[in-house]
């Protein structure tokens, strides 16, 4: 039972679809569930520079198609030097199903 409940899982997809150009990027976040979902997408974004730090959080309920990708949203950010940013997203059933995925800007890796 538990092997299904984590193949289940694993076979659902979130991630980020990322394109930046010197220090602008544009990041949509995508989702291809293996199943239909009345599900709850919550955003959450941490943005530090010099000039302070702020944290912006939004959520939406959203009917998600199975099978197909999917994008959740756009955002687009001017990450000025020494500046960094965080998302978050969430996307869950509110029952078993909870994805989340982080990125921070710029990629240090």
């Amino acid at each position: 039972m538990h092997l299904l409940l984590i193949a289940a899982v694993m076979s659902n997809q979130l991630w980020f679809d990322t394109h930046h150009d010197a220090q602008n990027y544009v990041v949509t976040p995508m989702v291809n569930l293996t199943r239909d979902c009345a599900c709850q997408v919550a955003v959450s974004v941490s943005q530090e520079g010099v000039a302070g730090s702020s944290t912006s959080r939004q959520s939406h309920n959203v009917n998600l198609a199975a099978n197909q990708p999917q994008p959740l949203g756009q955002m687009r950010f001017v990450i000025q030097p020494g500046g960094r940013t965080q998302i978050m997203i969430t996307v869950t059933d509110g029952d078993k199903l909870r994805l989340e995925k982080q990125l921070t800007l710029p990629d240090d890796a």
